[in-house]
């Protein structure tokens, strides 16, 4: 069962199934029969993300309700759920009809073929392995709300 309500101590998704058949609908895919677990999936993925601002409240079963976030100048309402989440929530059990969205992460092995007296190439990765997945649309859509996944280094430079 799909619970919505930021107040319940039970909340499991941001997006309702009736958010999720808008969404599909109005993109033309046809979903299956049963979307709790599709939304159970996106919500696993959502909730791995680096947000910012900081929970409402200690106890809150998800990371949203957020306080303390500003998006373009303006601080959101810390008792809502912003509707770029839902709508990423959404793109991400559209997504997960098709598989997991959380698969195991392994590293890639690295595989040289050389052919004699012509090229060297390297792959990245080795028969069988694949990539894990990346949403770009999702993180572009959640762009000011979550924070990114890799690391930044700040400098600042002035003229004497």
């Amino acid at each position: 069962m799909i619970i919505t309500d930021t107040t319940s101590p039970d909340m499991n998704s941001y997006a309702g199934e009736t958010d999720l058949i808008a969404f599909a609908g109005m993109r033309d895919i046809t979903l299956p029969e049963k979307l709790a677990p599709l939304l159970i999936k996106a919500m696993d993925y959502l909730e791995g993300l680096a947000w910012l601002g900081y929970r409402e409240s200690p106890g809150q079963p998800l990371a949203w309700p957020r306080a303390g976030v500003w998006l373009d100048g303006y601080e959101l309402p810390s008792d809502k759920i912003p509707r770029q989440i839902i709508t990423a929530q959404c793109m991400l059990a559209v997504e997960a009809i098709d598989g997991e969205l959380l698969g195991s992460v392994r590293e890639a092995a690295v595989k040289s073929e050389r052919v004699e007296g012509a090229v060297t190439t390297t792959y990245a990765v080795a028969d069988g392995e694949v990539f894990r997945p990346s949403y770009p649309a999702v993180m572009a859509l959640l762009n000011g709300l979550a924070g990114g996944s890799g690391y930044a280094i700040n400098s600042f430079t002035e003229r004497a």
